[in-house]
């Protein structure tokens, strides 16, 4: 028997609020199942005794086998302290157990709680602890005393949507125990579903609960239980707080950011070697179209322009201030700035609140004059920007000249971000915008990150994040972002190492990363803690069509490669595309009799000028196939290609279509229709290893190279996840 008491909300309400005013730091047993009853989770049967002849009375009652704990505002670990008698099956158990739980309370004012024993082999638990980041956090995994040891939990952070719940019903190892298992019925997933939902719904209407544990969520039948709840409370919170505040956050202008009409370097240098003449270089040498206004305090010329020994001398208001001046100096230039009208201003220099208290004070002070001034303010303690469809080459310290794409980059890391550029330059990878924010006083990488979600420029991006300020708002600006582009996160800072680092440098709110990673996932975002492998997807993203479900033809010159290919998928949870008939057919039309017959496809070192690209056509286009990975097929004989061939750009430190002779380039432009006409993904692995990722062809797509086969399928994987992510997004 499973009963649900009567108790409604508003008497849950009345509960929870009575304790806070007694300011007791958690519900007992009986108040906390009261609670979550009156929100739908089903409790067993049972009652309140405060004597034996009760506890046997409601015993007689309940019939069968009882429990008997004893509950109180400071009783919480209730088994650890002997507090708990279980299987109790006769009047004289009953009686024995009530007497012996009451002595060892006498004085404490507890009582006895007895409820019908809960009977079920499957034990999960579920639970709600507040994030200081990132708010209500709900907890769904295998619960019993052996919970601790198996760690097999799923996270989800608030507001839960289902198909969130379904994800974290999914996403523990011992997910099989929901369904049918052993000859027991599958769980009832809609009242698992629900309870879930109600742990969040507590944690929205009532601020004062900070904790919820279930622990065991017994399944009876298909039914699941709370055989027992834990529910801390935090009388500090008050009795008439909200859960839920209204934010009204507001993203800044960027578009004199990235479109800026003229630019003014403060702090400007003669020499290329300091801050200050580096930015002024760079604008010159990226062939910036607008005015650019040094102003450095003297007047006269710097670098063959005409400078300004102050803001106010500029002979018009520039869009775009970047300051290179002393931490000292800022906050009475961002003054000026207001004064002058300029609306963004980019500061570069260090020595704020990465460098300790003192620099923490400079920049709470620094980012009320940008308030008050009404400045957009980006750093401070950041490397510049780059805008390549507005020729914006405004990096301090070191050149950077990638060419134009759809990838746009933000960095928390002034030297991550540089790298992730310079790599992407290195490989041929387009970039549209590089943003480095520094240690996010006012403008944060999301800040940035939601003024890219419409811009049409920007197909992909990828962020590097040490931490976050405000988890909430993460959530909300990935999830308005992801459906509509895919973002790429590089982590730093998950790990206890990682964060003492990041904190050194960027003063980053690491916060909990399992919690993070939780919020990412829910988010559509795709987390990595590696550059290579980060601008290996993002590229992938921007470049590349979406596959369409799982299934991966792959194609190779040889069998091992194959073989490798094979593993990932399966440790990706991706599909061997089945060959069909016709496929086998055409295949067998192409290749030698002895060939595997079987995916992968396996080339057998089979050298002709088309054949490789009529063996990609029929896997292509086969309506049983979702992607294709090439294994070893471009430089490499197969091709034509020969070792004593010269290296051109796309070898060793380069991109470009000339370092391939006329079959391979042939080969790439089947690569590309075959894209465009099937709106399918084609990943190439090259037998001898390219430093170029990318050779735009002007076309929708362009052809991807990637350094291995696991490389190959682990973006794969990521892509398709994503897909679903996205075709998700119509569900609740």
């Amino acid at each position: 028997m499973v009963t649900r008491p009567s108790a409604d909300e508003r008497a849950a309400a009345e509960i929870v609020a009575a304790a806070v005013a007694r300011g007791l730091g958690a519900l007992d047993e009986w108040q906390a199942k009261s609670l979550l009853a009156a929100y739908g989770i089903a409790i067993p049967g049972g009652g309140l005794a405060h004597s034996e002849d009760e506890a046997v009375a409601i015993a007689r009652r309940l019939g069968g086998p009882v429990a008997i704990k004893a509950i109180g505002a400071h009783v919480t670990h209730k088994t650890e302290c002997g507090l708990v008698a279980l299987n109790l099956s006769d009047d004289e158990a009953v009686r024995t157990a009530a007497r012996s739980l009451l002595a060892l309370t006498e004085g404490e004012g507890a009582r006895l709680l007895v409820e019908r024993m809960v009977r079920g082999a499957r034990e999960f638990m579920i639970g709600m602890k507040r994030d200081s980041l990132f708010g209500p956090v709900i907890v769904f995994g295998i619960g019993g005393i052996f919970a601790e040891a198996h760690k097999d939990i799923a996270l989800g952070v608030t507001p839960l949507r289902d198909r969130d719940i379904e994800g974290m019903l999914a996403g523990i190892r011992a997910s099989a125990l929901l369904g049918e298992f052993r000859g027991m019925p599958p769980v009832d997933r809609a009242a698992l579903v629900g309870a879930i939902r109600a742990l969040a719904r507590i944690a929205e209407e009532h601020p004062a609960v900070m904790e919820i544990d279930v622990n065991p969520l017994i399944v009876e039948g298909s039914t699941p239980v709370a055989a027992d709840a834990l529910v801390i409370l935090d009388h500090a919170v008050g009795r008439g707080a909200s859960a839920t505040h209204s934010r009204v956050i507001s993203t800044p202008d960027l578009t004199p950011l990235f479109s800026p009409r003229a630019v003014t370097v403060i702090g400007a240098s003669d020499d290329a070697r300091k801050w200050g003449g580096s930015l002024v270089r760079n604008l010159i040498d990226g062939d910036f179209a607008g005015p650019i206004y040094p102003v450095n305090g003297r007047g006269g010329t710097v670098q063959g322009l005409p400078a300004y020994a102050s803001i106010v001398e500029l002979p018009e208001v520039p869009d775009l201030a970047l300051v290179a001046l002393g931490a000292t100096h800022v906050s009475a230039v961002i003054e000026q700035c207001g004064e002058r009208g300029i609306p963004v201003a980019l500061v570069v220099a260090a020595g704020f609140a990465e460098a300790g208290e003192a620099g923490a004070e400079a920049e709470a002070e620094l980012v009320e004059t940008a308030r008050v001034s009404g400045v957009t303010l980006i750093g401070p303690n950041c490397m510049g920007l780059l805008a390549t469809h507005s020729k914006l080459h405004a990096v301090g310290f070191l050149e950077l000249q990638p060419q134009p794409g759809g990838l746009s980059i933000i960095s928390q890391s002034g030297n991550i971000g540089v790298q992730l550029v310079t790599r992407a330059e290195r490989r041929g990878v387009g970039i549209d915008k590089y943003v480095s924010v520094g240690n996010q006083a006012s403008t944060s990488a999301l800040d940035v990150l939601d003024a890219l979600g419409d811009d049409e420029k920007t197909a992909a991006a990828l962020v590097y994040l040490e931490g976050i300020g405000d988890g909430r708002r993460f959530l909300e600006v990935m999830r308005r972002i992801t459906p509509k582009k895919p973002v790429v996160v590089l982590r730093g800072g998950l790990t206890e190492y990682g964060r003492r680092a990041a904190a050194s440098h960027t003063g980053a709110m690491a916060g909990s990363a399992d919690v993070f990673m939780a919020a990412a996932h829910q988010a559509g975002c795709l987390v990595r803690t590696g550059p290579d492998e980060s601008l290996d997807l993002a590229l992938c993203l921007s470049a590349l069509p979406r596959p369409a479900g799982r299934r991966v033809a792959v194609m190779t010159l040889g069998g091992g490669w194959g073989v490798l290919a094979a593993d990932e998928l399966a440790r990706n949870d991706l599909e061997l595309a089945p060959l069909e008939p016709s496929v086998l057919a055409a295949l067998d039309e192409l290749l030698p009799g002895y060939w595997c017959r079987s995916n992968p496809v396996d080339l057998v070192a089979a050298i002709g000028s088309d054949l490789s690209s009529r063996a990609l056509t029929v896997l292509a286009e086969s309506e049983m196939v979702d992607a294709v990975v090439v294994l070893g097929i471009l430089r490499s004989p197969s091709t034509g290609w020969t070792s004593d061939e010269p290296a051109a750009a796309g070898v060793a430190g380069g991109s470009g279509r000339g370092s391939f002779n006329t079959a391979e380039n042939a080969f790439l432009d089947r690569v590309t229709e075959l894209m465009t006409s099937t709106g399918k993904p084609i990943i190439n692995v090259p037998l001898r290893p390219l430093e170029a990722a990318t050779f735009p062809g002007g076309g929708r797509y362009d052809p991807v190279m990637l350094y291995s086969p696991v490389a190959a399928v682990r973006a794969l994987a990521a892509m398709a996840w994503y897909g679903e992510y996205v075709d998700g997004q119509e569900g609740p």
